[in-house]
């Protein structure tokens, strides 16, 4: 096959196209920020480098891709304030910190129909491990015990349109895409928990199951804009709906949540009277059932949006860099259906540097989005906890990562 030519291309475009490419790499690879479960495949912007902004809009194109992110989760938030115990104490310097290292590897095909039209397939596999005290023998044991799960995950396929032809705006244009996710990942992953009972079966928690167990679809968008020939400047945007309500999976580890309806259930069948008022409450509110509170895991709607700046470096050897600002997370709602069940609602912002690499038909970037703020937002679960207790919405913590590295390589024929 006659090899492809970018002769006719300027730098700002050679220097967009792995800043685009960067948009898989980010979103193909899982915009998870440790314990807010935002997963990979399920939701990324791939299709947006597949598509092949402004460089590759010859109908009959393929492009297969590769992603790779990693992330290592440990620092924890509640609300936009890290938690700390009674002494002051973090929960990292506490060691009651609970560690999420996670691999996300997203396979990509894409196919380009025609120069504005093209699709994309993304098929993700993840490999997590979780350490924790507090989902075993309990914080005040020490003693720290690890989970695992991997697999496939939640795969999406995807249309994509540019708003204009290529060729009549070779210096700017919009993309919009439109997709499926279908519930391919395991979201029913066990591991053993070592209890004070012994060791015991149970579903891992829900940062690091491979799937949700949903069916959704997305939206995205793609902007960008040459502003000099040498500089170009970008924007990108993706909402995951997930209309489905609960998967039905519990949410009981080595012991029960304590914003769960067995909790209180419990509490109050042992002779509790605080309990046993909190049941009358639950009741009084419709809450007294397995969906209301944290008794099993919801299925939650993701978002991204990141925006920025591609600058060519040096244009002979197909080099750029790229900074943006970067969020994302998991809306305390969903924008369709209901929210029941467990989910940690939260976001973080990022500064997003990048490098990125063209030569040929291949094309390769490498990001490292550093946190800049972190907001681990309270529930609906933890709102009718609130309700329940008359204490008011206290959110729960989740743990974040303090940057996460990616990498994105693809091939074009």
């Amino acid at each position: 096959m006659k090899p492809i030519s970018y002769s006719s291309k300027s730098s700002a475009a050679r220097c967009l196209w792995p800043l685009v490419l960067l948009g898989g790499a980010l979103d193909s690879t899982g915009l998870t920020q440790g314990c807010i479960a935002i997963r990979g495949g399920g939701f990324c912007p791939t299709g947006l480098s597949l598509a092949d902004p402004s460089l590759h809009t010859d109908a009959g194109k393929w492009q297969v891709g590769i992603g790779y992110r990693w992330l290592h989760s440990f620092r924890h938030f509640a609300g936009d304030e890290e938690t700390r115990n009674a002494q002051g104490q973090t929960r990292e310097e506490a060691g009651t910190e609970v560690i999420n290292d996670s691999h996300f590897f997203d396979l990509s095909l894409s196919y380009q129909i025609t120069p504005r039209f093209s699709a994309a397939l993304v098929l993700p596999f993840v490999y997590s491990d979780r350490s924790s005290l507090y989902e075993h023998k309990g914080n005040a044991s020490g003693e720290r015990y690890h989970t695992e799960a991997g697999g496939l995950g939640d795969l999406r396929l995807t249309a994509y349109a540019w708003l204009w032809k290529p060729e009549s705006m070779p210096k700017g244009n919009i993309q919009l895409g439109i997709g499926l996710k279908a519930p391919t990942g395991d979201y029913e992953a066990e591991d053993t928990f070592y209890t004070t009972r012994g060791p015991e079966t149970h579903y891992v928690d829900q940062s690091i199951q491979p799937g949700d167990g949903g069916w959704g679809f997305t939206t995205e968008l793609f902007a960008w804009y040459q502003v000099h020939p040498r500089f170009s400047t970008f924007l990108q945007g993706f909402y995951l709906f997930n209309p489905e309500n609960v998967n039905g999976v519990s949410t009981r580890t080595g012991s029960v949540r304590g914003k769960t309806i067995q909790n209180i259930r419990t509490r109050a069948a042992a002779g509790d009277p605080r309990f046993q008022q909190y049941l009358e409450n639950a009741t009084a509110l419709g809450y007294n059932n397995e969906l209301a509170l944290e008794d099993v895991m919801s299925i939650a709607d993701q978002y991204m949006a990141r925006g920025g700046f591609a600058f060519s470096l040096v244009p002979k050897w197909g080099l750029s860099l790229s900074l943006a600002g970067r969020i994302e997370g998991v809306p305390v709602e969903d924008a369709l259906g209901d929210t029941d069940g467990f989910r940690r609602p939260g976001y973080a912002v990022s500064i997003e540097p990048g490098l990125g690499w063209m030569r040929g038909r291949w094309s390769a970037q490498v990001l490292a989005p550093v946190a800049l703020y972190r907001n681990r937002q309270a529930s609906v679960a933890d709102e009718r906890y609130g309700e329940i207790t008359g204490l008011g919405t206290i959110p729960g913590d989740a743990a974040f990562a303090d940057y996460t590295i990616i990498a994105n390589v693809a091939f074009q024929f």
